[in-house]
């Protein structure tokens, strides 16, 4: 359970690390104030985006590296495809957590995880989103 925690933790503070490069990114594409406000809106929301997608990416190639070292599986049928572990991640980082894939052992550790994380980068994109779209209507 040490190793799952010190991996979930290694891709929290990965994932964080996008994300605020990312944040700051978007700030500068949609700077409050500038026209088109509308353009630059929606560049500074499409970088968010792909930033959520990546953050998936890093979970899921954790995902994969601890299954490869025997912290756990996944309850699937056949065998986990990378598709499968983008999947799994990407619905656990948005705390959707749809259940058609679970993790088993401690791997459960480093799901739990992921949905924090996902919890609180949501919770900053909110932020962002709120603070550029408010900004922008002055």
């Amino acid at each position: 359970m040490i190793a799952a925690t010190a991996i979930g933790i290694a891709l929290f503070l990965v994932s964080l690390t996008l994300h605020l490069a990312t944040l700051r990114l978007a700030k500068r594409v949609s700077p409050p104030g500038v026209t088109p406000a509308g353009l630059r809106l929606t560049g500074g929301s499409l970088l968010v985006l792909i930033s959520h997608m990546l953050v998936a990416v890093v979970f899921a190639v954790g995902f994969a590296w601890a299954a490869s070292l025997g912290l756990g599986g996944f309850a699937k049928e056949p065998a986990m495809s990378a598709m499968d572990y983008y999947y799994f991640a990407l619905i656990t980082v948005t705390t959707v957590g749809l259940g058609d894939i679970y993790p088993t052992d401690h791997l459960r550790v480093i799901a739990g995880i992921a949905s924090l994380t996902g919890f609180i980068l949501i919770s900053c994109t909110a932020q962002y989103v709120y603070k550029t779209m408010s900004q922008q209507e002055d």
